[in-house]
């Protein structure tokens, strides 16, 4: 029997001689079976609600005396540390933002579902791990058995979510708080996780808490929403009406993308219809790990026969479900993967041909920012040390200058010159993120490739983020080469955009023509599977994405997913390739023999 959960005069503070308040005087109701969302920027408190609930608090936080959290007619703030053992997963379950952080990195994906049997006592041996196969393929995973005899590593980002939801469901709770459950993923991805979760909470009738900054995620599961700012209720009320009025203030504030001039010439007098980067029927494969006792190697074709080019001053969306290569591709594009065939041109220069010099003067016109600044800034080192070693790996003149250049560029990406002597950790995520680019703008590039710049961020932090890089185009003429599976940020910035799908781009053309008219199946996949914040029952999101080693090896690589009715036997045989669907030869251009071409003139 699902109990209902009331959250009374919650407040969590910190252990220091002054306490300073993370959470101040929460209360709320979870009605038993109901779906509520808590929405907030980073730092306002959301996980540590969560937290706080389980008594999972981290040292140095403590919930006051005055709160109680009731569940039932049991208090649980007057539980002792084994009783609350008891309550955690059996009554009340998490799942955690982090994947391969909650999970065990060392125990197999079975035996970390055995284990949460085996601690509450409720099953044991071949029964335990019957139940944990069970629960794996109830959540979606493929070949549950081969699976849960996998490490965590060995999944896919998808994968491990699912892992972390059947962790959660194994001893069906009375209540399930699931904190970001989707960050990063992609939009498909995130819609299959989503229904799946709608689904078994309805069939074991568990109460949801569902934490995210997306408020249109929230808005679509949840009945009912609570806005957290700065630790304190603002707002409390049906998803509806919270939606629509904090996308309307959303809106009014968002800045309109707009087209950008080329420019004409290039220093070093490339002539001006020159791309500044181009990929020319280019193919990347890489072979899968050899093992004992298994079969041979197999090619993976993580990019598959793409041609692309992005001009000065442009900037080019590339899109697509994680795995499909678009990570490959942008770092075959910098030099930093050799191509198996086809040919990679900086400014009309092959990569392949060239030395170490001209190398080295190349790579510096186009630069990476990376998807998890975090990780990517060494964490001993202060972000001024930091910056100060990009200017002199290009050339910049050491020592005082420097470091002068070093300022600039913090105040260029909008940063306080005196966060130069921190370091890393001691930034919020936003920060960290306008410190990779400052670092990639060091060396004055042509273009900066840009792997999800915002995945991570909450809606407050994203949008300075993307104006920005909108600022830095006008001022610089960069071009950019955005990497995301957010189409709200493509479109924010991007004048054209190219969809990929297992290593192939299967539609490119205009923004608005692709985003707002896509022609290709897939397109319209990803497309619908974009939360709006109306409430809907569930989303079909078209299959699973298969794995690269099991790409069909003839017809349309897409066909067994394909819900277009005029779908045929050609499809299972022919290897479509991009035609085009416009009168403009250089426009829409889709991989799918049945969107209608143009009739002809």
């Amino acid at each position: 029997m699902t109990a209902t959960l009331a959250i009374r005069a919650l407040s969590v503070e910190t252990t220091d001689p002054t306490p300073r308040r993370l959470l101040d005087d929460l209360s709320f109701t979870l009605a038993a079976g109901s779906s509520v969302g808590i929405v907030g920027r980073s730092g306002a408190g959301k996980s540590t609600i969560g937290n706080a609930i389980l008594d999972l608090l981290p040292r140095g936080l403590r919930r006051t005396p005055s709160s109680r959290i009731l569940l039932g007619d049991e208090d649980l703030t007057a539980l002792g540390a084994e009783s609350m053992r008891e309550v955690r997963g059996r009554r009340i379950a998490m799942v955690f933002q982090e994947p391969l952080s909650a999970l065990d990195p060392a125990m197999r994906v079975g035996r970390q579902l055995t284990a949460a049997l085996e601690a509450h006592g409720v099953a044991r041996g071949a029964e335990a791990t019957e139940r944990a196969i069970v629960m794996l393929d109830r959540v979606g995973i493929r070949d549950a058995a081969r699976s849960a005899r996998r490490f965590p590593h060995e999944l896919s980002g998808g994968q491990r979510q699912r892992m972390l939801l059947a962790l959660a469901l194994m001893l069906e709770p009375e209540v399930l708080i699931a904190d970001e459950p989707t960050t990063a993923l992609d939009v498909t991805l995130q819609a299959q996780l989503l229904d799946l979760l709608d689904d078994l909470r309805r069939d074991l009738g568990t109460t949801l808490l569902l934490i995210s900054h997306d408020l249109a995620v929230v808005g679509e599961r949840c009945e009912r929403v609570l806005v957290l700012e700065q630790g304190r209720l603002v707002d409390d009320g049906p998803s509806e009406r919270i939606v629509a009025e904090r996308s309307a203030r959303a809106s009014g504030a968002a800045a309109v993308a707009r087209a950008r001039a080329v420019r004409p010439t290039d220093p070093d007098g490339t002539p001006p219809d020159v791309p500044l980067v181009a990929a020319d029927a280019l193919s990347v494969h890489f072979l899968t790990p050899s093992r004992l006792f298994q079969r041979p190697e197999v090619p993976v074709h993580a990019v598959d026969g793409v041609t692309l080019a992005i001009g000065r001053g442009e900037c080019v969306g590339l899109v697509g479900e994680s795995g499909c290569g678009k990570s490959t591709l942008a770092r075959t594009l910098l030099g930093l993967e050799a191509p198996s065939a086809g040919t990679v041109t900086v400014l009309g220069r092959r990569l392949d041909v060239q030395d170490r010099v001209m190398m080295r003067a190349l790579r510096r016109r186009l630069q990476l920012v990376p998807q998890d600044a975090g990780a990517s800034l060494t964490p001993q080192r202060t972000v001024r040390s930091l910056l100060v070693e990009a200017l002199e790996v290009h050339g910049h003149t050491p020592g005082a200058a420097a470091q002068r250049r070093a300022e600039q560029l913090l105040q260029e990406v909008g940063l306080d010159p005196a966060l130069g002597a921190r370091r890393p950790g001691a930034l919020s995520s936003g920060e960290r993120q306008r410190v990779a680019i400052a670092r990639a703008l060091a060396p004055q590039p042509d273009l900066l490739v840009c792997d999800e710049p915002v995945a991570n961020l909450d809606a407050a932090a994203r949008e300075p983020l993307l104006a920005l890089l909108d600022r830095l185009r006008d001022e610089r003429g960069l071009a950019l080469l955005l990497i995301s599976h957010d189409l709200g940020v493509v479109r924010r910035l991007a004048s054209r955009v190219a969809v990929m799908y297992l290593g192939r781009i299967v539609e490119q053309g205009n923004a608005a023509q692709v985003l707002d008219a896509p022609a290709m199946p897939y397109t319209q996949l990803l497309r619908a599977a974009v939360p709006t914040g109306r409430p809907r029952r569930s989303h079909s999101g078209g299959g699973e994405l298969p794995a690269p080693l099991a790409v069909p090896a003839q017809g349309c690589p897409f066909h067994p997913r394909c819900t277009l009715p005029l779908k045929d036997e050609g499809c299972l045989s022919e290897r479509p390739v991009l035609r085009a669907v416009s009168a403009d030869p250089d426009g829409h251009q889709v991989a799918c023999p049945k969107v209608s071409l143009p009739p002809s003139p």
